[in-house]
């Protein structure tokens, strides 16, 4: 399941007459088309045009279309236009301000309010596949410093992290949080301007997925002997 982050009446971070949600949606299509070249891989978007979606319902429907990976394509933004880079994040708890203050904002577009505390708070507890979608992460991760570095030079390791992100709560599937790079840092926003430059984090998502399906594969072989 590729999930565009955003859309609709939600576009996420906008920088000069850029937004967040037409990246994320551009770079989903291509990786669509990457996959579907891939052999006995079957494609869900949660979307394919400029729709909101809501963000309780994005895991739903990968829950009930039994998707086995769960991945969310986001770009990152901050009031601080020198922050620039690439990191991969996994549900659950913030362990400092800077993932929380993230999570905040991609969580802007939720109808969860402070009421759902406590479900939000069960529900994270309750997620099974933290060590799954660690590991998912960190493939994705590694995958896209290793081609991007390609196209920038400069393309910097935040790293994986955890946050409770309301797009990942409740997928019953190994699921994570892709930002591809700052559109508010100024050569990382001219770079997801570039059609190039999205086909390169489309081809380095590729790679995580399919480093992941292999480790599955083979972690599978091992416990067949």
């Amino acid at each position: 399941m590729i999930d565009a982050g955003h859309g609709g009446h939600d576009p996420g971070a906008r920088v000069k007459g850029l937004n967040e949600a037409d990246i994320t949606l551009d770079v989903a299509q291509r990786l669509e088309k990457l996959l579907q070249l891939q052999p006995g891989v079957e494609v869900i978007m949660t979307r394919r045009g400029n729709v909101y979606i809501p963000l309780e319902e994005r895991t739903a429907i990968a829950n009930r279309s039994g998707a086995d990976l769960f991945l969310s394509i986001h770009v990152n933004a901050s009031r601080n236009t020198g922050a620039r880079g690439i990191e991969t994040y996994f549900l659950n708890f913030a362990p400092n301000p800077e993932a929380e203050a993230i999570a905040a904002r991609e969580n802007a577009g939720s109808s969860k309010t402070m009421r759902n505390l406590p479900d939000i708070v069960r529900a994270i507890a309750l997620n099974n596949k933290i060590d799954e979608s660690r590991d998912f992460a960190a493939l994705v991760q590694a995958a896209m410093i290793a081609r991007l570095k390609k196209a920038n030079a400069q393309a910097r390791s935040l790293g994986v992290k955890q946050a409770p992100f309301m797009v990942l709560i409740g997928a019953t599937m190994p699921s994570v949080l892709a930002e591809i790079s700052f559109l508010t840092n100024r050569q990382e926003g001219a770079l997801l301007r570039k059609p190039s430059y999205r086909q390169a984090v489309a081809e380095a998502l590729l790679d995580g997925i399919s480093k992941y399906q292999r480790s599955l594969k083979a972690s599978q072989t091992v416990a067949s002997q």
